[in-house]
């Protein structure tokens, strides 16, 4: 399955993919509000589909880039932070060189799930939704409802991912799509997996093992920017395979979890993340608020963001 509509296939969890030491105050700010707030509905909402795991990330000695590396920049203000001792390593590290590794909780989030339960907390607060196509912003500010009539808003947010590039024609020169592959699979992962790039012959290609919360697990790893092509790779997805074996081998031991003792495929997808040259475009444009480019962090910077559309509103809310 290919879509350019990604947000029901992502991988949706905690993990700052940029850097391992990255200095970007704001995006760490907006990840670590999305990451309590989504630890607290794990906490106090069975139906969310979202569930705590315990992440265990391996850096090879290829994708180091950091002297006298210590750990991530979010080890003091995650959950449950441990520095994984060599003896630990799974016995499939062997082959990556792998020069450090930590541990700490995070969550998993089951897509489609999650996006109901965020539909009907909205319509419970009041939230009316309207299903259309729209050419233009000028187009979807007609569409607000007041008395069962429509009429102009007084404020649109732009929320529509790689579509946001046709909508708001001025910043398309910025859109960077992200291709992605992933497999879902029957069999149950004890924990997150991420492996940062580990093949030199293959060096957009890491390794993510992402038990889904209530079902399967997703494995995945692929970052291709600038391609937009919904091909897929069955070499890719054989790479994908053997490398989740070597870091999680429960997922085909029949021991654990009722699994097969090989990996059942559910479905594969490619998706395009919807990248954006520069970072996310959190900004205001006389009535038009823009919130676009997440790429691959929608989901681990969503609170974060949703807070700082907020603040745009409110600097306008009084002269409405």
């Amino acid at each position: 399955m290919a879509d350019f509509y990604t947000s029901p296939y992502a991988g949706a969890f905690f993990y700052h993919l940029d850097s391992l030491a990255s200095d970007e105050w704001a995006s760490q700010l907006q990840d670590l509000a999305s990451y309590y707030e989504l630890l607290k509905v794990a906490e106090t909402s069975a139906s969310a589909g979202v569930a705590e795991r315990i992440a265990e990330v391996y850096v090879p000695r290829i994708s180091m880039t950091e002297q006298n590396y210590d750990g991530p920049w979010f080890k003091d203000v995650v959950k449950n932070y441990q520095v994984i001792p060599p003896e630990e390593y799974p016995a499939g590290a062997v082959q990556d060189d792998i020069v450090f590794a930590f541990r700490y909780t995070s969550f998993v989030i089951n897509p489609v799930q999650y996006l109901h339960y965020l539909l009907f907390q909205c319509a419970d607060n009041g939230v009316e939704y309207i299903r259309r196509s729209v050419s233009s912003l000028d187009e979807a500010r007609t569409l607000f409802l007041r008395d069962g009539e429509f009429c102009d808003a007084d404020l649109v947010v732009n929320c529509t991912g790689i579509g946001a590039f046709d909508l708001n024609v001025a910043d398309r020169k910025n859109r960077l799509p992200i291709k992605g592959q992933t497999l879902l699979v029957e069999n149950v992962a004890e924990k997150l997996i991420i492996v940062e790039a580990m093949d030199s012959q293959h060096p957009t290609e890491s390794l993510y093992v992402i038990p889904r919360a209530g079902y399967g697990t997703l494995l995945t790893g692929t970052y291709l920017y600038g391609d937009d092509s919904t091909n897929f790779d069955p070499a890719l997805t054989e790479r994908i395979k053997a490398r989740a074996l070597r870091y999680a081998p429960e997922l085909v031991s029949t021991s654990y979890m009722k699994n097969r003792p090989e990996l059942v495929e559910v479905r594969q997808f490619v998706g395009i993340r919807p990248g954006r040259e520069g970072g996310v475009n959190v900004s205001r444009d006389g009535w038009t608020i823009h919130n676009y480019g997440s790429a691959h962090s929608g989901y681990q910077n969503s609170y974060g963001l949703a807070n700082a559309v907020i603040r745009l509103v409110e600097t306008v809310r009084s002269k409405l």
